[in-house]
């Protein structure tokens, strides 16, 4: 490993990476498809959970188990593979990802019980693919276009997650649950063959070692000491992205239910509600980088605690549902962005997978609390129970933001005073 990768525990350091030719468009495009493509092997699930419960002879709710698995895995494969990105090749590193990822998706029609849990749980590990290719696309941007690049890598990510839904629900009602997978598995190979064409590699260096891979995850603890604003962020990642999946875990539940009684392709049609989400990363991106992106942050944490406490109580109102959906997804990605931006805008482009780590770890541990909490409240209190879930978290986050908000007012107060009385 270099001696800038052992810098990072604490000079905050990563290995130097050559100069990158700006970033063109149809790269730009090309890596928002395969990032799209990649966080799509998360939601596959969601909306065929109806029919791969019945497939299985058990109730839909016992198989929110496996959604809370993915996002887990996925959790842990930030935590623990991303960061690899500021260490190896990062073309190789998507090349073994992405092809775990294939065979992971072939084997999955094929199991039950516990097996489908680790199966599931190992996608979501190896599907942090996505967020390998983010900090890769920040670091080809110029800093005045920098959130304006990530807005579109992220509209790949959101467009993935609503689109894989259709993709899903469409499959499975035509021609079996099982094809979702074995077609997912085929997309995985596209994308591990587009990437080996686009991206360049790096560089050889010092190989990987043990004692280097530790102190590599280490320096993401003098990264949080060292930039207080991350920790901040990271805290409104989590508790956004609980809304999201407390969202996306209900709905399906939600729609096989009176008055509406829908199948697989109903519910994963619904799924393109939530294309205001990538409305809402692309203007995010843009007022990221006008240094808008608290006013943006408040916003749609108000947006989204007032959309859940509505809807919790007028959801056989399908406009009401779907204006929801639309409003929740909208808020949260532009959440999202901005958080995104925020971040990447701490560090430089050799820590930008660390930083990608930090966040996203967070982000995704928030996400599987909510998935993992919305099984029980939903046996409890059904769908009012769970939105009002979604709601309390969107109010923790405005809450949050607020409150810090007041922190540095009086804190910029108390300095002007001071200066004053000096």
């Amino acid at each position: 490993m270099s001696e800038a990768a052992h810098g990072g525990a604490t000079g905050l350091a990563g290995p130097v990476a050559p100069p990158r030719p700006p970033v063109g468009r149809i790269t730009v495009l090309l890596l928002a498809a395969a990032c799209g493509l990649c966080v799509a092997n998360l939601y596959y699930l969601q909306p065929i959970l109806p029919e791969l419960a019945a497939s299985l002879h058990r109730t839909p709710g016992s198989l929110t188990s496996s959604v809370s698995a993915t996002q887990f895995g996925y959790a842990l494969g930030l935590f623990a593979l991303v960061p690899l990105g500021d260490a190896v090749d990062r073309r190789r590193l998507l090349t073994a990802l992405v092809a775990t990822a294939a065979a992971v998706l072939a084997v999955i029609p094929c199991a039950d019980g516990g097996l489908l849990v680790g199966l599931f749980f190992l996608l979501g590990l190896v599907s942090v693919a996505a967020m390998v290719i983010v900090p890769q696309a920040a670091g080809m941007a110029p800093p005045e276009r920098r959130g304006q690049v990530v807005g579109t890598v992220m509209t790949g990510v959101i467009l993935g997650a609503l689109l894989c839904r259709t993709f899903a629900g469409v499959v499975a009602e035509l021609v079996d649950w099982r094809a979702v997978f074995w077609g997912a598995s085929a997309l995985m190979l596209g994308v591990g063959v587009m990437l080996r064409r686009i991206l360049p590699p790096q560089p050889a260096g010092t190989p990987l070692t043990v004692r280097g891979y530790a102190v590599l995850i280490g320096s993401l603890f003098s990264l949080l000491r060292a930039r207080p604003v991350i920790v901040e962020r990271c805290l409104y990642g989590a508790l956004g992205f609980a809304a999201f999946t407390v969202l996306w875990t209900a709905v399906p539940l939600r729609l096989i239910q009176g008055p509406y009684h829908y199948g697989s392709a109903a519910i994963g049609a619904m799924g393109l509600l939530g294309a205001g989400g990538a409305l809402g990363a692309n203007l995010a991106g843009r007022f990221a980088d006008r240094g808008r992106q608290r006013t943006v942050s408040a916003a749609a944490f108000a947006l989204i605690t007032v959309s859940f406490a509505v809807v919790s109580v007028l959801s056989s109102s399908l406009l009401m549902l779907g204006t929801a959906i639309l409003l929740i997804d909208f808020a949260v990605q532009a959440a999202h962005i901005s958080n995104q931006t925020t971040v990447f805008a701490q560090v430089g482009d050799e820590m930008r997978s660390r930083v990608t780590t930090v966040y996203m770890t967070c982000y995704f541990l928030g996400g599987a609390a909510g998935s993992a909490l919305t099984g029980p409240l939903w046996a409890h209190g059904g769908w009012r129970d769970t939105a009002l879930l979604g709601s309390a978290a969107g109010a923790c986050a405005l809450l949050l933001l607020l409150g810090r908000a007041a922190v540095r007012r009086t804190a910029t107060s108390r300095k002007a005073m001071a200066a004053i009385d000096d």
